[in-house]
């Protein structure tokens, strides 16, 4: 008897050990995948085109939003001034095309030495190798990570379409490395999806790259040498080259910006329901908001547009407190809609308001729309580009997300949410997908695709597509829907929110919620692991003695 007690004293100390060690360090963080990281461009960011030793327009029909910079060579070949849009042609001398470069060799000096530090920032551990060939390698689908091609010559290349599925996230990075070459067909094109931004897309290239006739391209290409486009290519992103020329034909290049998706929405009172409560099956508030520019394009240069927000209440319950705001245009107007005038936003309401301001440049701004109810708060935002100087319509899509129920009883439930997706805009949207971060089951198209009127696979202006994904909840939630598409080269975004309750059992009120934010296991858990073994050893010495 005397050995089982001491095995288990052994015991008891080396689980109380544990127990304390987990208790004072806290959990053991799991470990995390290796995942891409984005490029700093540093002053590059600003430029669509970089060259080091010339500069080859072999029709003057390009397009260029952004800078353009030539360092150390100084020939421009047939490239005006005509062609780069929002930017400036910076060289080392006075000496560029038609006698407007900027005179300017430490801001090109600059972007170039950013360009050489984000070239050696691509090379990032690989997390897949790739065959030569992206348009056959998994389907021509890939998901974010760092690519590269071991083969001999390690070099990549395209053939049809290459998609790049983001899976809901907006921030993340995809990576493509060769020590040698890149080049792609006639007619081959990168899509993005599931919230994939060009921003976020690095071509590191070690030698040359290539585009075929017509190429759709997306992200930034970081080429140790030349970057040649045969013809005709769109590309959203830049064309770097560290130390050779850059050739154009008829290509255009829109540089890249972000789009960043609002934060999850802290309710400013959000109530913690308990089953039973008087205000418990309150519903929620929804609320959406499109945003219009008019026009969509200056395709003549800069000029007055005038943003038009349409506020509608999606949800089940009047807003109160509804505002809008813009973070680039500041005077904004309520026109109409409020048919009652209680400065409530009801459910047949459509409130619209207005916002005029003098563009100089391309610029991508953001709404954000704000309804109270119930002592919740419900946002919506979204996003739209006018181009300055360029003959190119940007897209624009809209999201609506219901849920099927608001509140959930104690344990929560099975939940659908449907997601109508529209085109405020004019130019019809390709490649539309709709991605939702915390719904388990992935959003699909309503089967026959009934909103789709003429069968073309694209997203008119005068169609509304419906998407559902049903998930379990077994917690209070808030998830983002992202509804994407393209048009004329470039590629859109827009979110939408909603939050379901799952109520918890009725408390008193200690000043200590459920939310597992707020309770201290690293000292709960090991003080009752404690108290356990502490009551069977003196439990097991009792009955020895």
């Amino acid at each position: 008897m005397k050995n089982i007690m001491n095995k288990f004293n052994k015991i008891a100390i080396g689980a109380l050990v544990a127990v304390l060690t987990i208790g004072f360090v806290g959990p053991i963080a799991p470990s995390t995948a290796f995942a891409a990281t984005t490029v700093d461009l540093g002053v590059a960011d600003d430029f669509s085109v970089l060259a080091g030793s010339s500069i080859v327009d072999a029709n003057i029909s390009s397009i260029l939003t952004g800078h353009v910079g030539l360092s150390p060579g100084t020939s421009f070949g047939a490239l005006t001034s005509a062609e780069v849009v929002e930017g400036i042609i910076y060289a080392v001398d006075a000496t560029g095309p038609d006698g407007s470069a900027g005179n300017n060799p430490t801001l090109v000096g600059n972007a170039k030495a950013a360009l050489d530090n984000a070239f050696i920032a691509a090379g990032q551990l690989t997390t897949s190798a790739v065959t030569s060939d992206l348009g056959t390698f998994n389907g021509g689908v890939l998901t974010p990570g760092v690519y590269e091609d071991n083969g001999a010559p390690a070099s990549l290349g395209l053939t049809g379409t290459l998609t790049l599925d983001a899976q809901g996230d907006a921030d993340a990075v995809f990576i493509f490395k060769a020590e040698s070459t890149l080049t792609t067909a006639a007619d081959s094109e990168v899509v993005l999806i599931n919230g994939a931004q060009a921003c976020n897309v690095f071509w590191q290239i070690g030698s040359s790259a290539t585009l075929g006739t017509n190429t759709t391209f997306k992200g930034t290409i970081m080429a140790n040498i030349a970057i040649t486009d045969t013809g005709g290519s769109t590309i959203e992103g830049r064309l770097l080259a560290r130390t050779g020329a850059v050739t154009l034909d008829n290509t255009t290049i829109t540089k890249a910006t972000c789009v960043t998706p609002p934060p999850e929405p802290e309710p400013e009172s959000a109530p913690s329901l308990s089953f039973g409560e008087s205000n418990y099956w309150a519903p929620l508030p929804l609320i959406n908001v499109t945003k219009i520019p008019s026009p969509l394009a200056l395709p003549l240069g800069p000029g007055s547009v005038t943003y038009t927000y349409i506020v509608t209440n999606v949800g089940a319950v009047p807003l109160d407190g509804v505002w809008v705001k813009d973070n680039k245009c500041s005077d904004i107007k309520f026109l109409s809609g409020d048919t009652n005038n209680d400065s409530i936003l009801d459910l047949d309401e459509e409130w619209k308001y207005n916002c005029v301001k003098t563009l100089s440049k391309t610029e991508t701004n953001t709404v954000t729309a704000h309804g109270s109810a119930n002592g919740w708060d419900g946002y919506d935002t979204a996003n739209a580009t006018v181009v300055v100087g360029v003959p190119i319509v940007p897209p624009l899509i809209n999201v609506v997300k219901k849920p099927s129920a608001f509140v959930l009883p104690i344990g929560g439930g099975a939940i659908t949410y449907l997601y109508t997706v529209t085109n405020p805009g004019t130019a019809p949207l390709s490649n539309v997908s709709i991605i939702d971060n915390k719904c388990t089951g992935l959003p699909g198209r309503v089967v026959g695709h009934p909103g789709d009127l003429n069968k073309n696979n694209l997203l008119e202006n005068n169609e509304s597509w419906s998407f559902t994904c049903q998930t379990n909840l077994t917690q209070t939630t808030t998830n983002r829907a992202t509804a994407q598409g393209s048009a004329n080269g470039l590629t859109v975004l827009d979110f939408a929110q909603a939050t379901v309750v799952v109520a918890v059992p009725g408390l008193p009120a200690t000043g200590i919620g459920l939310d597992e934010k707020s309770i201290p296991w690293n000292i709960v858990i090991p003080a009752g692991i404690f108290a356990a073994l502490t009551f069977f050893y003196f439990a097991l010495r009792k009955k020895i003695v």
